[in-house]
């Protein structure tokens, strides 16, 4: 009964991303209803063996949260294959690309945006730049990944760090500002 009823939940998982138009691979992971808005021009994308988790039973770091997929005019999101997130906000007004294998923690957040003119109130234009995430990559529980950064092949970002800068591969970084604590 168990195997039937998990299809049944990833199927309407599935059924809700494409309703709100994502792009979404029929062998994709999707545990709860997800919130995913693509504005104009905008791609989600959810390739072969991705996992979304977006439900407290899910994965016992879920604290009730909804998973958020937002893809502003004209940008990408893309999970690749065998990638997955929990619980995590990615916000693109770019694009972010999560690599092959790499896994995001619960409660983490990947925005490519300022969101808002810095200093608020100023006038100048919102700053953005995409963000890419290596293959086999581990981000840990409530990491915040901004703008512009690349994370190298299987680079692990502990629990709780801030990445504000390029992270190379193979490296364990931590912290705020997240930096390399070694060589994994």
């Amino acid at each position: 009964m168990k195997p039937l009823l998990l299809r049944l939940i990833r199927g309407i998982g599935r059924f809700w991303c494409r309703l709100h138009g994502a792009e979404v691979h029929r062998s994709a992971l999707i545990h709860g209803l997800p919130r995913v808005v693509r504005k104009e021009g905008a791609r989600i994308i959810l390739e072969e063996g991705s996992t979304l988790n977006s439900s407290p039973w899910s994965n016992p770091l879920n604290d009730g949260r909804l998973t958020v997929l937002f893809a502003g005019p004209g940008a990408t999101i893309r999970l690749s294959r065998n990638s997955g997130i929990s619980t995590a906000r990615i916000i693109a007004y770019q694009g972010i690309h999560i690599g092959e294998g790499s896994l995001i923690g619960a409660g983490s957040l990947l925005c490519d945006s300022d969101m808002h003119e810095v200093p608020l109130g100023s006038g100048l234009p919102i700053k953005s730049a995409p963000i890419r995430i290596g293959k086999n990559v581990f981000v840990g529980a409530n990491c915040t990944i901004l703008k512009g950064v690349t994370i190298g092949d299987g680079a692990v970002i502990g629990a709780s760090s801030v990445v504000t800068r390029d992270i190379p591969g193979q490296s364990l970084v931590a912290g705020n500002p997240a930096t390399i604590i070694r060589p994994v």
